[in-house]
């Protein structure tokens, strides 16, 4: 079985005035996006006696549920995944009397917090990072050989 592999690219900061001009950072790469379908399917392949399809529509009802609690004000956890829960935009008011809905919120957003052995913590102590030789967003870059042939423990 393969070993899990996160890619990172390197970068360099071009933003003028910046202390950190010039200076390199890594960033996450994505191999790949999976959709619910390709989760199901997936998951189906993980010695499950369920079909793809079963997964499929309990994956889909599960979006729909947290869609629904949500946007009711609740916040919906996940164990060891993350908790689920909506977060707002503002604009500030002056007064508590000048606020009003229309003119100080903006926007809502769908609010994320890893939870159990999914936090930034367990994520870093498990993984293990390989540098991408090209950055290619859905192509075969995270199937590329680091440029120094290693990998590493963050």
């Amino acid at each position: 079985k393969n070993t899990p592999m996160l890619h990172y690219r390197l970068t360099q900061n071009k933003m003028a005035g910046s202390e950190n001009y010039g200076k390199w950072y890594a960033m996450a790469t994505v191999n790949e996006t999976y959709d619910l379908e390709k989760l199901a399917e997936h998951m189906a392949n993980h010695h499950t006696p369920y079909s793809k399809g079963a997964i499929m529509g309990v994956l889909t009802d599960m979006v729909n549920c947290i869609h629904e609690l949500v946007l009711d004000g609740n916040a919906v956890k996940i164990p060891n995944l993350a908790i689920f829960s909506a977060g707002l935009t503002t604009k500030l008011a002056k007064t508590r009397k000048d606020f009003t809905v229309t003119e100080n919120i903006k926007s809502v957003r769908l609010r994320s917090r890893s939870t159990g052995n999914f936090t930034r913590a367990e994520l870093t102590s498990a993984a293990q990072m390989q540098e991408a030789s090209v950055y290619d967003p859905g192509g075969t870059a995270g199937q590329s050989s680091s440029t120094d042939g290693g990998t590493t423990k963050p």
